[in-house]
């Protein structure tokens, strides 16, 4: 497609970028430095402290996935005084009380869904801050072919004030004419300086978004449309990893159930002990037999811990059962929404490629062709300064806003990239 850059326009970026950082803190100049498209996505992916934080998140469900063969503590008790006979003896005893094992591998696949989740968690989290730095990418380079064009409209504009100066000087322009080119032209000042306010605006948006220590500016390219083949069909939606996290929280919910489920069966423990027996003792011939202190006593127990009152633990499967009904809802509700988005961007997509045909085709031709025509005309005197006004205003705008159609097509196919969760990272 075409553009209205002109020849000059990787010398234009660099002095934009001059300008920006003429207005910078003093002590940032040397800081300054241009990014790329993919420069700053690579930056965000890399040094952004939420997606640090999130990967970090995948480590810890990592550790706790380790905690699925966790047993209670092992009791171990120490008894001594008259509780055989009028001697003093005591008694060793270890318990250990384990879960029955229906439980251990139920946790252990909760554990596995824990760190799953995470996973897609942080890949839609990926997702996300590639878009916003693509979106706020796209914004600067807007901004800077903005910026071209309002540096074309100073030099006309500085020339209609010339000319009209010249032709007051000779009285062949009145008062109002001198003074009208003078406020249009100061109105093109104005709109510089607002343009560089929102330059700074966005850049300061990308430095925290790259998590960068420097002053960052969008590298010198022409305003082109992007391209995409993401037009297919609806279906790239489901790879989204937002639908896919959700969906995990619906699976996470069910295993739960599973879990609290296990819990409420019966608890195994297993136990030795170790103890005196002070005194006469019978053996097993009849004869009776002392045994002292260094005479010990061992066995071991096994038991089962039934639980008799069910309400607490039909509660937490219920409620685990209610989560994941809960969950399986809001996870229809984010794909219809992300589907419905889709539909959307596709339309304004489709929308803003006609309109960007037709200024390629029809509308930047004519208003190269008026602005030629009308400058020549203006100095030859073969126009008054309000029909050339006028033709300006007509060719600036269409050049203006199809400046606006590249933005919004762009920023469609950023949706579109953002949408499918198939980001690039060019």
């Amino acid at each position: 497609m075409r553009t209205i850059t002109s020849p000059n326009m990787k010398r234009k970026y660099w002095i934009l970028a001059l300008l920006v950082c003429a207005i910078l803190p003093r002590e940032g100049l040397s800081q300054s430095r241009m990014v790329s498209r993919v420069e700053a996505v690579q930056s965000a992916l890399q040094n952004n402290a939420g997606i640090r934080a999130s990967a970090l998140d995948i480590n810890v469900q990592q550790q706790l996935k380790r905690t699925a063969l966790e047993i209670p503590k092992t009791q171990a008790m120490f008894m001594s005084g008259q509780y055989n006979s009028l001697n003093k003896d005591n008694n060793f005893t270890i318990t250990q009380s384990i879960p029955f094992p229906t439980v251990f591998t139920s946790q252990s696949k909760l554990g596995e869904l824990h760190v799953l989740s995470s996973q897609y968690k942080h890949a839609s989290s990926e997702n996300e801050l590639v878009f916003q730095v693509k979106q706020v990418y796209e914004s600067l380079r807007y901004l800077s072919a903005t910026h071209g064009l309002l540096q074309r409209q100073d030099s006309i504009f500085a020339d209609m004030v010339r000319i009209t100066a010249l032709q007051y000087a000779t009285g062949e322009a009145t008062l109002l004419q001198k003074t009208s080119a003078e406020t249009r032209y100061n109105e093109v000042q104005n709109l510089i300086r607002q343009n560089l306010a929102d330059l700074l605006t966005y850049g300061s948006q990308l430095r925290v978004l790259i998590n960068s220590a420097e002053n960052v500016v969008v590298t010198a390219e022409p305003f082109l449309p992007l391209t995409t083949t993401l037009l297919d069909d609806s279906s790239q939606v489901s790879g989204n990893p937002l639908l896919s996290y959700q969906r995990s929280l619906k699976t996470i919910a069910l295993q739960e159930k599973r879990v609290e489920s296990n819990r409420a069966l019966p608890d195994l423990t297993i136990g030795y002990f170790n103890q005196t027996l002070i005194g006469f003792q019978q053996q097993l011939d009849g004869t009776d037999r002392y045994f002292s202190s260094n005479d010990r006593f061992s066995g071991f127990m096994v038991g089962m811990a039934i639980p008799i009152w069910f309400v607490p633990a039909h509660s937490r499967v219920r409620a685990a059962s209610i989560r994941s009904s809960a969950a399986a809802l809001h996870a229809e509700y984010v794909e219809k929404q992300l589907f419905s988005e889709w539909d959307k961007a596709v339309q304004q997509f489709v929308k803003h490629q006609n309109s960007l045909n037709y200024y390629n085709s029809s509308a930047l031709p004519n208003a190269k062709l008026i602005l030629r025509q009308s400058g020549l005309a203006f100095r030859a005197g073969d126009i008054s300064q309000a029909d050339y006004r006028l033709n300006l205003q007509q060719a600036l705008s269409i050049e203006e806003s199809y400046v606006q159609t590249v933005m919004m097509y762009n920023q469609s196919i950023i949706t579109l990239e953002f949408l499918s969760g198939k980001y690039s990272k060019n």
